[in-house]
């Protein structure tokens, strides 16, 4: 992943919490906000982990 991708994704992040504290603002529930925000975080973390381990794998064979 080049720096403009990690950029556009630092980005999309910053915005979705933004969007996040604005609905909590606005009456929104904090412990949905909170949850899909860590879920998200997790999910993209968890994708690039497995990314990385099949790379990894297939430069040693």
């Amino acid at each position: 992943m080049g720096d403009e991708d990690r950029r556009k994704r630092a980005a999309e992040q910053e915005a979705r919490a933004l969007r996040a504290l604005e609905s909590i603002r606005n009456g929104g529930d904090l412990g949905k906000e909170t949850l899909d925000l860590s879920n998200e975080y997790s999910d993209g973390l968890g994708t690039r982990v497995a990314a990385w381990f099949r790379g990894a794998r297939r430069r040693k064979d």
